[in-house]
């Protein structure tokens, strides 16, 4: 077998630009910017820590470390190693992991994450003396918790209870008549016990037939039982509820102000919308307030987004004995932080925020001496495997993304260079390649949802057609329309005379509005050849 050509990139360099640095305490939102949905926060001390789904990128699940609750600081991932995730070839991008939940047990001091992966084993939980360390241990199923969605609750009294979302008992009702479940915990030996009892039936009122109740969280807060939850579907009618109780079992009557969040209702052409607002978690600070984190989404023109939903931060107001988060009606503004140039991997090892593309199978790149060689194999990104991309997420409409690169592509299927990708089937890449007529060039493709949306070839001069070559994305927005587009351009290295290839390409076609799925947008290098 033919040893797979390699790619060498000498850097790969992310910036956008925002605000330098909020004033004072001002929490600027969102405050993880990009592809961090379904947040989930906790507090031991001082230190806040969050996690998010990961879906089918690895290493999955995102952890996040705070003293201030406005700068985080990537942890890198809680699921890191293969052998805590395995997310194999064929696996939709919206598949993998789904919304964990971060729980601190002050009995056995144990941080626990519990999630689900959805096309593998289900439901399970890891656990940790200490995040920072970044050694979480293996999956323990939990076999008897079905559905999505599982948190836990480390009750004062010592016993915990784990909640889910699952049908209801009996036959649905309706389309997406989902219910809420809990079970007690038995963490002294990390299992389930006792018999799961339905607390939550449809939502805060089933005559009107509410739909994908999910993501519970439970608190047991001056001697009540609050349970939260995201009710309407994780689209643009988003909302999160809550109930309370004497008892972690219920019964759990709606409270008096629900929806306590949502963008629901508001005009659409209201300028720099945030929308989707739900999925959120409480919690308290040293000082006694408490506040909410939560997803929301920031379209930037006619429901198109290619951020996907990012963490925002508010605070939270107790009202005749409930949290409210936001009274409905008012809305959530945001603004770009800017992002200093930073690298997609160090001298030695990959950045904390770099993905890959499911789980790697085998080795495929390796960092040495500042350069990242990636192994040109023959997996292309509609094959739905595990292809030699290593990336990041967007985080904002307006960025630039540049690598340097060196690659002598033998054959027209050899393409190395700049990828954005949303799934398999809708993707732009820009790289280096060879035309039919074995003259070196630079192509730009752009598919969504599988269909071929622009295809441009530029044949290098022959005094380039051998040098070492600066690749370039700059995503931009115009001011007047909205539209979000992204420009390609190239230069000889360290020469910075740039050359734009082709025409913009549409941000919309990258868009969860156009493609679907749950993720935002990746931004990062590929390889790919015939070997």
């Amino acid at each position: 077998m033919v040893a797979p050509k390699k790619a060498v990139f000498k850097e790969f360099v992310y910036s956008a630009p925002g605000i330098a640095e909020p004033k004072g305490n001002q929490i600027v939102n969102p405050i993880l910017p990009g592809c961090y949905p379904d947040p989930t926060i906790c507090r031991v001390g001082d230190d806040y820590y969050m996690a998010n789904s990961s879906f089918a990128f690895f290493p999955g699940v995102p952890i996040w470390h705070s003293k201030d609750l406005k700068h985080w600081e990537q942890l890198g991932y809680v699921l890191n190693r293969p052998s805590q995730l395995q997310l194999k070839d064929g696996l939709r991008i919206s598949g993998g992991i789904y919304a964990p939940d971060l729980k601190y047990n002050p009995h056995n001091k144990l941080f626990y994450l519990i999630t689900t992966d959805v096309d593998g084993i289900g439901n399970f939980f890891v656990t940790t003396d200490d995040p920072k360390k970044g050694v979480w241990s293996n999956p323990v199923a939990l076999p008897d918790v079905k559905g999505i969605d599982p948190s836990i609750l480390f009750d004062e009294d010592g016993k915990a209870y784990i909640l889910n979302n699952d049908a209801p008992e009996g036959t649905p009702l309706y389309n997406g008549h989902r219910a809420i479940w809990i079970r007690e915990f038995d963490w002294k030996n990390g299992r389930t016990v006792g018999q799961a009892k339905m607390v939550i039936n449809g939502g805060v009122d089933i005559t009107k037939k509410p739909v994908w109740i999910e993501g519970p969280h439970l608190y047991h807060i001056n001697g009540k039982y609050y349970l939260m939850a995201a009710e309407g579907g994780t689209s643009i009618n988003h909302t999160e509820v809550v109930f309370s109780s004497d008892s972690p079992f219920g019964p759990f009557k709606p409270c008096a102000v629900n929806p306590i969040l949502t963008q629901r209702g508001l005009p659409s052409d209201r300028p720099d919308p945030v929308t989707c607002a739900g999925h959120a978690d409480l919690v308290q600070t040293p000082e006694g307030d408490w506040k909410a984190v939560f997803l929301a989404v920031r379209p930037y023109k006619n429901g198109h987004d290619v951020m996907g939903r990012e963490t925002f931060l508010l605070p939270v107001e107790w009202k005749d004995g409930q949290p409210v988060i936001l009274p409905q009606g008012e809305v959530i503004t945001y603004s770009d932080r800017e992002v200093a140039p930073v690298y997609l991997w160090k001298s030695k090892d990959l950045a904390d925020e770099a993905i890959f593309i499911r789980t790697p199978q085998t080795s495929f790149y390796q960092v040495a001496s500042g350069n990242l060689e990636l192994n040109a194999r023959s997996i292309k990104l509609k094959d739905k495997r595990q292809p030699s991309a290593v990336g990041r997420w967007i985080t904002h409409f307006e960025f630039e993304a540049e690598t340097v690169m060196n690659f002598a592509p033998e054959n027209a299927g050899d393409v190395a260079g700049l990828l954005l990708f949303h799934n398999d089937d809708t993707n732009v890449t820009f790289g280096k390649s060879m035309n039919a007529e074995g003259k070196p060039c630079l192509t730009l493709q752009a598919y969504s949802k599988g269909v071929e949306k622009y295809s441009f070839t530029y044949t290098l001069p022959l005094e380039e057609a051998d040098k070492e070559l600066q690749l370039k994305v700059v995503g931009q927005r115009n001011k007047q329309t909205g539209e979000v587009t992204y420009q390609f351009s190239y230069a000889v290295a360290k020469s910075k005379k740039w050359k734009d290839v082709g025409e913009p390409v549409s941000a919309d076609w990258l868009s969860t509005q156009t493609a679907g799925g749950f993720t935002g947008t990746m931004v990062g290098v590929y390889a790919t050849g015939k070997y």
